[in-house]
C-alpha cells in the first residue's frame, strides 16, 4: 500500500463536518475494519493511503488536492433544516448537495466581486412583510410575475420555466438536482442558500412539475425573507406542530401567489373541480386541496377521503415519473447538466470563458461539461 506523505488535517475535518458526518460514521464508509481511522488521520496519528484519499474525496464531495493544499477549506454555514419525517441516514445526500452549492457560491462571489458586479438588491427586501398575501404581492411586483400569463401558458414545464426566467432576470441562480445526487422527493423538495452576490434556489427534479412550481415560489419567499432553508413540505396548516412556522409562512405565500382567494368563487369544490383547477393554475392537486380546505371550500364530510385519494394519486404520479426517467437512462448528459446547473450559472461561466477570463479546464470543471456546448 502507498501512503501519502502529508495531509491537511484541518481540511480533512472541515470537509467531513461540511457533510454532517462524525469521524466514526465517515470511517465506516471508508473501511470495514471497525476502527475510527478518520479520527486517527485528523489527530495526526496516522496517514491514509492514496486509495483512501480517493474515497474521502468522493464521500466529502471535494477535490483530492484540497486535502494537500495549504489554504484551508471554508466551513459551510448552517442551513436550517425544515424537512419533516426525514431519516438521519438520508441527511448525507442533502449535505452533499449543500456542499456543492457552497462551492459554486464561493467561486461566483469571488468572480462577481472582481468583475465589479453589485450585490443582489432584492434579497431580503420582504423580511418585514409579515402577511403572506402582502409578501406574495411584493414578489409578483418585483419579479414581474403575472398570474394571467401563467394560466395561459401551455404546460407545466413552460410555466415553471416562465417563473425561473423571471427570477434569473433579477440575478437569482436557479438549479435542479440530477440523478447522481440520489435525492428522493421526501429527502428534499427545495433548497435556498443566501449569498450577497449569488443566492441559489435548488429544486428536486424528481418531483412532479406541478409540485416544483409550488416549491419554487416557496423558495422565492425564502429569498425575499433571506431565510436559508432546506424543505420538503407542501402543507401550510398552522395545526401541524412538526412543521416549522417559517415553512408554513412560505407555503402560505406560495398559496397567495399561485392560488389567490379571489380566483375561487364557488361555495364548495369537488374532486373534478380540483382536477380542473390543477390544469389551469399548473400546481399540484394536493396543494390545491390544502388551499381550498383552508378557505373553507371543501365540505367537511369528504375532506379526509378526498385528501387520501389525492395523496395516493400524487405518490403514484411521482413514482411513474421516477420510473420513466430510470428507463430513459438519464437522457442526454450535457442537457441534463445544463438543466441542473441552471441557465444563469451556465451563462456566467460561458461568458467568462468566451471573454478569456477563465480557461477551458476551469470552465469545464465548473459546468461539468464542455463550455463550447453552452
Amino acid at each position: 500500500m502507498s501512503f501519502v506523505k502529508f495531509i491537511n488535517k484541518e481540511n480533512l475535518k472541515t470537509a467531513r463536518e461540511n457533510m454532517g458526518l462524525d469521524t466514526f460514521g465517515a470511517s465506516k464508509k471508508i473501511t470495514t475494519s471497525g476502527k475510527d481511522i478518520v479520527a486517527d488521520w485528523e489527530n495526526g496519528d496516522s496517514l491514509p493511503t492514496w486509495s483512501q484519499v480517493s474515497k474521502l474525496s468522493k464521500l466529502y464531495n471535494v477535490a483530492e488536492l484540497l486535502f494537500f493544499a495549504t489554504e484551508n477549506i471554508q466551513k459551510n454555514k448552517n442551513i436550517p433544516d425544515y424537512r419533516v419525517g426525514i431519516k438521519p441516514e438520508n441527511d448525507e445526500k442533502v449535505k452533499k448537495l449543500i456542499n456543492l452549492v457552497a462551492l459554486r457560491q464561493k467561486w461566483l462571489e469571488k468572480f462577481l466581486k472582481e468583475e465589479g458586479f453589485p450585490k443582489n438588491q432584492l434579497q431580503g427586501t420582504g423580511k418585514n412583510l409579515n402577511s403572506p398575501k402582502k409578501l406574495a404581492e411584493f414578489i409578483t411586483e418585483k419579479l414581474g410575475i403575472k398570474l394571467g400569463e401563467i394560466k395561459n401558458i401551455s404546460g407545466r414545464k413552460n410555466a415553471l420555466n416562465y417563473l425561473i426566467h423571471k427570477a434569473e432576470a433579477k440575478n437569482i441562480f436557479v438549479g435542479k438536482t440530477i440523478s447522481y445526487h440520489q435525492l428522493e422527493v421526501d429527502d428534499m423538495r427545495g433548497l435556498f442558500m443566501s449569498n450577497d452576490y449569488c443566492p441559489f434556489i435548488i429544486l428536486n427534479r424528481r418531483d412532479a412539475l406541478a409540485a416544483q412550481i409550488f416549491s419554487f415560489v416557496h423558495e422565492l419567499a425564502h429569498f425575499f425573507r433571506r431565510s436559508d432553508a432546506v424543505s420538503n413540505s407542501l402543507d401550510f396548516r398552522t395545526t401541524k406542530q412538526e412543521i416549522n412556522p417559517e415553512e408554513i409562512f412560505c407555503n402560505k405565500v406560495a398559496a397567495e401567489l399561485l392560488l389567490p382567494e379571489s380566483e375561487f368563487v364557488k361555495d364548495f369544490y369537488e374532486k373534478s373541480d380540483i382536477d380542473n383547477v390543477s390544469e389551469i393554475f399548473k400546481v399540484s392537486k394536493i396543494f390545491i386541496f390544502y388551499r381550498l380546505k383552508e378557505l373553507g371550500k371543501i365540505r367537511k364530510d369528504i375532506q379526509n377521503q378526498l385528501e387520501k385519494e389525492i395523496q395516493i394519486e400524487t405518490a403514484r404520479n411521482i413514482k411513474a415519473k421516477s420510473e420513466a426517467e430510470a428507463k430513459s437512462k438519464g437522457g442526454n448528459y450535457t442537457n441534463s447538466m445544463k438543466d441542473s446547473n441552471g441557465g444563469l450559472f451556465n451563462r456566467v461561466i460561458s461568458r467568462s470563458y468566451s471573454d478569456n477570463k477563465i480557461g477551458y479546464v476551469e470552465a469545464s470543471n465548473l459546468l461539468k461539461f464542455s463550455p463550447e456546448k453552452v
